[in-house]
This record gives structure tokens, sequence and C-alpha cells, in this order.
């Protein structure tokens, strides 16, 4: 099972005024569109239409040609504003950056430029953050709240990068100062009690660090218990990883509960969930309920959703993200189908379009489960028709953008109908090697 995280985006200001086509016009040659364009910099239109760099270069021979006067070196300083306001829009931060930095250098103290470049900061730290690259992330952070010191997001996503580094000491005072700065958000004050819940408990765990993973447990993980968890990390990470031809190069936390601390922490989770992906892969220790290769089957299951979450940019429909989980699972521990030999024999299974509708822990366990079973059946029929290169490539689609049932049925050249029945022909072939 895995929970959604929230993605953030900050917009930047242009600025501009009828000066500004004036300085143009005693630039020398110009054409009426781009002087009339600039007149109104402020606008969408004139970002979309404006020649900035055309305007710096001829603003930039008036200040050699014009030293002192001031009112060029003005409209310069906001051109480069402009400039980089356009490259930033476009995601091009670095260069956007390099122009905004220079329309501090010419007016180090104007608010809105202060505040531009703060904003081009916070969004390339959010970019960094998306990429695995938290210590550049951070320092970006620190680039932003220098310029403006009061901005809630900046402090909300320092907070969420804190947390997922399993800093939760930092993460709980970013998110409180980001609620002090704007106490309407309410996804981070849910975000900022669950911190705090999980403090006390977290706090105490010891460490393992490694490579690929770092493992922090309640209790010590001993050998004799015949199993080995930091093993079978590994062995998800190579076995899984061959599948999606991924092996991230990032850290993942992995935090291992005891069974009580486990629920105590999830409180609004049904007991039918038995580890959970959030950016970190939680899971309950070996127990006497739980047997090896049951734990095996969590730990592959939640590392699968840890690489979807990165080839999808978290845009993977929900069916296919657990049918993809439940099938790296069940190499593991096959477990049953009994669900989906009932629903399929009774003629009631859920429509593939509307089968992320019964994925929900507000759901009953046996809806639930059927549609697990469900989904892991419909990724097995694809893995075996069409091999998992395909699915790597759909992964990619939804990452770009597009909508599952179009990127499905173009990757596939099969219409979702008529890949909806094909699977439904093939199914009593999986379902007869399960009996």
């Amino acid at each position: 099972m895995r929970r959604g995280m929230s993605r953030r985006k900050s917009c930047l200001r242009s600025l501009g005024g009828p000066s500004l086509m004036l300085m143009l016009l005693l630039g020398g040659a110009w054409q009426p569109g781009v002087a009339a364009a600039a007149s109104d910099a402020s606008s969408t239109k004139a970002d979309a239409t404006t020649d900035w760099p055309v305007v710096i270069s001829r603003l930039r021979q008036q200040t050699y040609e014009q030293p002192g006067l001031a009112s060029v070196r003005h409209q310069l300083a906001i051109a480069y504003n402009n400039y980089g306001v356009s490259l930033g829009n476009e995601g091009k931060w670095s260069q956007a950056a390099e122009q905004l930095e220079e329309a501090m250098r010419l007016d180090e103290g104007n608010a809105e430029f202060r505040n531009n470049l703060g904003t081009m900061y916070l969004n390339q730290a959010q970019l960094a953050y998306q990429h695995h690259q938290a210590t550049e992330a951070l320092g970006l952070l620190e680039k932003s709240l220098a310029l403006h010191s009061t901005s809630a997001p900046a402090y909300a996503l320092r907070g969420e990068i804190e947390y997922q580094r399993q800093k939760l000491k930092e993460a709980r005072a970013a998110w409180q100062r980001s609620l002090e700065l704007d106490p309407v958000q309410p996804e981070l004050k849910r975000r900022l009690e669950q911190v705090t819940q999980e403090l006390p408990v977290e706090s105490k765990f010891e460490r393992s660090t490694q490579a690929y993973f770092d493992l922090r447990y309640e209790e010590q993980i001993e050998r004799s218990t015949g199993f080995d968890l930091r093993d079978a990390l590994l062995e998800a990470r190579r076995e899984v990883g061959s599948d999606f031809a991924y092996w991230p190069k990032q850290k993942i936390v992995v935090l291992i509960y005891s069974a009580a601390s486990f629920k105590a922490l999830r409180q609004e989770t049904p007991d039918w969930v038995a580890g959970q992906f959030d950016g970190k892969i939680r899971v309950p220790l070996p127990s006497a309920q739980l047997n090896p290769a049951t734990v095996r089957q969590i730990l592959f299951h939640e590392y699968t959703h840890a690489l979807i979450h990165d080839l999808a940019n978290d845009k993977c429909p929900i069916w296919l993200n657990e049918g993809l989980a439940e099938y790296e699972g069940r190499t593991q521990s096959p477990g049953s189908l009994a669900l989906l030999m009932k629903a399929s024999a009774s003629q009631q299974l859920f429509p593939m379009e509307e089968l992320s509708n019964h994925i929900s822990t507000a759901l009953r366990a046996e809806e639930v489960g059927l549609a697990y079973q469900q989904s892991y059946s419909i990724v097995a029929y694809l893995v075996n028709r069409y091999g998992f290169w395909r699915i790597r490539h759909l992964l990619k689609r939804f990452g770009d953008g597009e909508l599952w049932q179009s990127a499905l049925s173009d990757e596939l050249h099969v219409k979702l109908s008529r890949l909806s029945a094909n699977w439904h022909e093939w199914l009593p072939e999986l379902l007869k090697t399960a009996q």
C-alpha cells in the first residue's frame, strides 16, 4: 500500500511600465510589436512575445553610453527581472537565476526582485528534491529564505525534505514555522500531528545504514530469527530492479516497527494493511503472526512502490501501482487468489476503468482484496503478453503526464475494451495454476 505525496510550485512576478517603451525607442532600430508588448511587461502576452535578450542588449548599450542615467539602469534591472521570470516559467532555472541575480545586482533593495529570486530558488529546490538531491535542495532553500525569510512554502518544503531523511525534529520545527507564517494549511497540520506522534517512537530506533538503505528498527534484528531484513532488501533491490531496469542511487529509508508500534502509529489504517510506502518503507518486524516469507513479500511489495514512485513521477494509476507491487511481492509468497476465483465465477469482476476506485483504506477488506488480486492478474497478463519493457515504457509515459487510459492503449496498440476482453479470456489460465 502506498500513500500519496503532494508537490508545490510557486510563481514569479514580472515587472514593467510605459517607460520601458521609451528606452526601447531611444535604443535605435525597433519593431513596433516588441515595443508595444514591452509597454505592459507584467502581462502574460508580454512575457510570451517580448524578446528580452534584445531589450537587455539595447539597454546595456545605453548604460555604456550614459553610465550616470539612473532611469536606464532601472529599466535594465526590470528587463533582467522579466527575462528571468520568463526563463523560470519555462523551468530553465540556471539561466533564470543568472538574470534575476543581475537584476538584484543593479537594484538590491527592490522587494519584487528579491521575492522573484527567492521564489526561483524555491522552485529549483523543489525540482532538486524530486530528483532526490536533498543536499542541493536544502542549499537552495537557504538561499531562498535569505531573500524571503517569511516564505511558508519554503519552510514546508524544508520540513518535507528533513522528514524524508528521517530527521524528525528538524521536520517538525520547519513545519511549525510554516504554519506560523500561514496557518491555513490543513494537510500540513495533519503532517505535523503525524511527525509529533512518530517522534517519541522513531527517535529511539537503532540504525543500520548501508549503500542503498537507511534502515531504522525498534529492536535488535537477530539472525537467530532465521530472517535478515537487510539481505531481503538487497535482494529486492536486485530482483525488482532487474524487472524495472532501475536501481535508485539515493538511500531509501526503511522503518521496521514492532507490531504494536506499527498499529499505534497507524490507527487509521485497517488491519489488512501490512506495510506502507509514503516516501519511506514501513513494515512490522517478523513475529509469530508474520513469518519470514510474508515479511519478504511485504518488503518486495513496498520496494516496488518506491521504484514506481520514481519512474512514473508519482502519477501511476492506483490499480497498476498496486498490481505491480503485488506481482513482485508474490514472487516471495504467492498468496491466495480465492476472491478473484469467486468473482470470476460469478462474473462480478470490477471494470478495469473503475478498478482504482475499489482500492482504499476506507473500504471493506474483501472489496479491496478482490481489487488487489484483480490488479495483480492484469499485471501478470501484461507481463506475460507484452513483456516488462512495455511496463517500463508505460511508467515513463505516466511520468510525462499522459492519461493512463490513452497511454495504455497507445503503448500496447489495442483499445482498452479489447485489452480487457483479452485479459478476461486469459484469466482462467492463471486461475488454473493457482488452484
